[in-house]
């Protein structure tokens, strides 16, 4: 019974707030929410739940919104291609993976769909569809876009950036901040107190950026930072970190706090946000379960993008490109911004979350 309930819930056509001549605004989630043993995709779930409570939230503005969703998990894309309504369709979140994601694209571009694709961090789809919107940038892109925040926030500022070599597989993050840092030094891990003295500068802020951001690399390298930063409180040391290090536990929060770091990353789920508290109580209530806590919490980036596109569509229609939108977000904000000149729109959101020594949280956006 509770699986025929589960399947009820992802496969059923889903309308919120539709009343005889309201605007309608139909919405195509195609993910993987089930596959053929029965195994449901928490992360699917809560981001489709999320795009739901979206919906829900504004509908006060007088606009409906029907659903139609498809568990691309056990239904192949000939079969959706099939469904009538598919040229109807307004926007699609997903699919997630490139192949149907191209698919479901090149089909519905002429008809003017919005296509956002929130799983698949890059796709061939861009390149010539208009209406294809990518929520999560590649490395690359946030890399750069980190680079750029820091150069003009940091811009009033004599910096000293100094790149520690782990001797691993270098991050993008590396080359693009070459790129606005203009000259900087360079130390290889294994160093000495004395060796790292020796590429600081007491009359410049000191940034320092590990060539990659693996959490074994960074472990012994950041204790050497933290005893040099102790014995020597004249020099002012701090670090960029990577979106990856929030994941690597209580050791790496405590040190991101004494080494003043600006960890860059394209969301963030402020855990004290009374906004937030609530959302996870009006989650529990709404479907009697827990959302999945992992990074990003899915439901919350669901509710985040489902509430930037629906509402942009509600205002603007199939007409919406990049508009203005107002949409405070609980995790994950949106600015998209085109991908050349005939490709569709990436998602160009990044931001510092800065760990300041009092253990305060700052987070520092661009303006």
């Amino acid at each position: 019974m509770k699986k025929l309930l589960i399947l009820f819930f992802l496969l059923i056509i889903i309308s919120l707030g539709v009343s005889h001549g309201q605007k309608i605004v139909r919405v195509g989630v195609m993910l993987p929410f089930q596959d053929k043993q029965g195994n449901v995709s928490p992360r699917a779930v809560d981001f489709y739940r999320g795009i739901v409570m979206a919906a829900d939230s504004l509908k006060k503005d007088g606009t409906s919104f029907r659903f139609y969703t498809y568990n691309t998990a056990t239904t192949s894309v000939n079969t959706i291609l099939n469904d009538t309504i598919i040229p109807h369709l307004d926007v699609i979140f997903g699919p997630d993976d490139r192949m149907t994601l191209k698919v479901i694209s090149d089909y519905t571009a002429p008809h003017g769909t919005k296509v956002v694709d929130v799983f698949v961090p890059s796709s061939d789809a861009i390149q010539n569809n208009p209406n294809f919107y990518l929520a999560f940038a590649p490395d690359e892109s946030v890399a750069g876009d980190a680079a750029n925040l820091f150069n003009v926030h940091f811009s009033s500022l004599k910096t000293n950036v100094v790149i520690i070599d782990t001797k691993k597989l270098a991050h993008p993050f590396v080359a693009e901040i070459k790129k606005v840092a203009g000259k900087v030094r360079f130390l290889q891990t294994g160093f000495t107190q004395n060796q790292l003295g020796s590429r600081l500068s007491k009359n410049k802020v000191n940034f320092l950026v590990l060539s990659s951001s693996d959490k074994e690399s960074a472990t012994d390298i950041l204790d050497q930072i933290s005893l040099y930063k102790k014995n020597n409180p004249q020099y002012d040391i701090r670090l960029i970190g990577y979106p990856e290090w929030e994941e690597y536990g209580q050791y790496f929060t405590d040190k991101m706090y004494q080494l003043d770091v600006y960890r860059y990353t394209p969301f963030y789920n402020n855990v004290f946000s009374q906004r937030n508290v609530n959302f996870i109580s009006h989650y529990f209530g709404q479907f009697k379960k827990d959302m999945d806590n992992i990074r990003p919490v899915m439901a919350m980036f669901g509710f985040d993008c489902g509430y930037f596109i629906l509402k942009a569509i509600a205002r603007y229609g199939r007409e919406y490109a990049d508009q203005d939108v107002y949409a405070a977000p609980l995790q994950n904000a949106f600015v998209f911004k085109p991908f050349g000149n005939s490709g569709g729109m990436v998602n160009h959101y990044v931001m510092f979350v800065h760990y300041r020594p009092d253990r305060q949280i700052e987070l520092i956006k661009m303006k």
